[in-house]
């Protein structure tokens, strides 16, 4: 899905742990940020978003104590430029809320701490109210027992790149955030030139597995070839040219290998269907499975084993 180019990089980026806490301390309110126990600092990979909202949102939950309170702040990543109405972001944020609060009702714990961070980099201007009791059209006196929260909102848009301090002049996470507030400008070199500039002062030009997520994001939202970006290397280091090149041997040496992946989960796919039938679950199963090796052995041992559940034991 196109709109996971965008999301996909932002929590790659924002699930290191000190770009995760320049980023909130750039974007949270002051009175907010000074009781956040960053000593303690965490990351929940599960994802929260109904699967009717998947197509609008992601999320990640970034664990840490607020007054040695556990808090989680549930950044709700929206990826489309426009939603089907504020309905829908509020519900759910809504979600995530009742079922922590039901987890810790449950395990016999306190009501943790939760606060909704937004996340925005789309196109047009946003506009959804930012507190749930907005959505009601009553009087003052109705709305004082009607169910109220408020989110915190980060648009690109406010991004200012002339302020490198908001976010601890961390070049990573200032990088990752041009990039997102450019996005939709195709045509915008300078902006690769800056993200290039900056990871070259981290002198990561060589590090391909540091920088390979930049690149590939710049190839998939900008107008730009490859020689185009052989030359923006080249000006910003010497051996720009040469890293590129490397570079190019590198996602091809990866493109390959991820064909073969796709290949073998589609062959995989085919013949336990064919032999056992498949639930969409399962099928699911097999196309999270990314290591070759574990596809191999499960494409074997099809043949020697009586049923699908041994056969995809093979891959978890």
């Amino acid at each position: 899905m196109e709109n996971n180019i965008h999301n996909d990089f932002f929590i790659n980026i924002i699930k290191n742990k000190q770009n995760a806490i320049d980023f909130l301390s750039g974007v949270l309110p002051s009175d907010l940020l000074k009781e956040i126990d960053f000593n303690y600092l965490d990351f929940d990979d599960t994802s929260y978003i109904q699967n009717r909202f998947k197509e609008f949102f992601s999320d990640i939950v970034i664990k840490t104590k607020i007054n040695d309170k556990n808090a989680d702040i549930f950044v709700l990543i929206e990826h489309k430029s426009t939603l089907p109405d504020d309905k829908a972001l509020f519900l759910q944020l809504l979600n995530y809320i009742y079922s922590m609060f039901e987890n810790d009702y449950n395990d016999n714990k306190d009501f943790r701490l939760i606060i909704p961070l937004v996340f925005y980099h789309g196109e047009k201007e946003w506009k959804i109210h930012k507190s749930f009791l907005d959505l009601y059209d009553q009087k003052n006196n109705i709305k004082e027992y009607l169910l109220n929260f408020s989110y915190l909102l980060y648009d690109t848009k406010d991004f200012d790149e002339n302020n490198p301090n908001q976010f601890h002049n961390n070049l990573l996470l200032i990088s990752s955030l041009i990039a997102l507030k450019t996005a939709f400008k195709k045509q915008d070199i300078e902006s690769i030139i800056k993200i290039i500039n900056n990871l070259n002062k981290l002198d990561l030009l060589n590090n391909f597995p540091r920088i390979e997520i930049f690149l590939i994001y710049i190839l998939r939202t900008k107008d730009i070839d490859k020689k185009q970006i052989v030359e923006i290397l080249s000006k910003c280091n010497n051996e720009g040219g040469q890293t590129m090149e490397t570079l190019a041997d590198y996602f091809m040496e990866k493109g390959m290998e991820k064909g073969k992946i796709e290949e073998s989960q589609k062959t995989l796919i085919k013949q336990l269907s064919k032999k056992f039938g498949l639930t969409n679950n399962e099928i699911e199963l097999i196309k999270k499975c990314n290591t070759l090796e574990k596809l191999d052995i499960a494409l074997e041992d099809i043949l020697f084993l009586d049923n699908k559940f041994d056969v995809l034991k093979k891959i978890n």
